[in-house]
Order: C-alpha cells, then structure tokens, then sequence
C-alpha cells in the first residue's frame, strides 16, 4: 500500500548545520569584498565557478581563488510569476544561469531587465558594504552591461 509522507515541521536536512568548506568560505569571503572569483586547477589551468574543493575531472585539490570579472553571458534563463506558496507575485523575476568567459561552470541569480535574452551580457550589482554578509546575495543581481 502507498502511503504519502510528510514532514511535520522542519525536514531532517535542515537539523544540520553545513559549512561551504575552506575554499567555498574564501570565496563567500571574497563576495562580502565585493570580489568575484572562481577556484583554480594547478593541475589542468582551469578556473571554476561555484569553486569546489577539487576540480571535477583532474580531482586535483582546490586551494586557490583568482579573480574574474563581474561581466557575464546569459546562457538560459526563466521568468517566474509565482512564489513558493503559489500565490501571483506583484512583479516577475528573472533567474537565469550565467556563465564567464574563461571559468568552467556559471552562477544562477537574478537579473534585472526590462529584455532578457540568451546572450546579453550582464553585470553584477553589489550590495552596499554594510549590507554584505558573505552570501551569494551579496550580489544583489545582474544587470544589462
């Protein structure tokens, strides 16, 4: 017999406290500064974004950050017009991955555009210094170049 689960309160992951381990702290380090970076392979020359502690083909060790411009490439991107409760949001947001020339990989973030397109190269806008806490939305999105 199937049975539907349910969590009654919080689910198990969020008991746990997890850390973005020593390379993804220096990067979180670097976004509060207003820096973008990308971890570095000794190994193979390439940069990657997210930084991870090894890089995905060589499994060499990740144990540098260099940094990259804030200018990147929308490659796709959705429009949402509801929130997580289902509900008509006032205005639609924009979420597209974007990637950086030279870097491996990409971030998914906000942009803010009255035309969004594949292609269009975007910005980051930072968040003032004394609002920058060491988090992805340190960023506070993208913007058209």
């Amino acid at each position: 017999m199937n049975r539907v689960k349910y969590f009654q309160e919080v689910m198990e992951i969020e008991a746990y406290v997890y850390t973005a381990g020593p390379i993804g702290t220096r990067w979180l380090q670097e976004l509060k500064n207003g820096r973008l970076t990308a971890a570095y392979c000794a190994k193979c020359g390439k940069l990657f974004l997210p930084p991870k502690m090894f890089e995905p083909e060589t499994f060499e060790e990740a144990v540098e950050l260099r940094p990259i411009d804030d200018v990147g490439v929308v490659e796709t991107y959705a429009v949402i017009h509801r929130g997580f409760d289902g509900e008509e949001l006032k205005e639609p947001v924009a979420v597209a991955f974007i990637r950086f020339p030279g870097v491996e990989g990409g971030l998914v973030h906000y942009v803010k555009a009255k035309e969004l397109r594949v292609g269009m190269r975007v910005r980051a806008r930072w968040r003032p210094v004394e609002q920058r806490v060491g988090s992805i939305t340190d960023i506070e999105c993208f913007e058209p170049v």
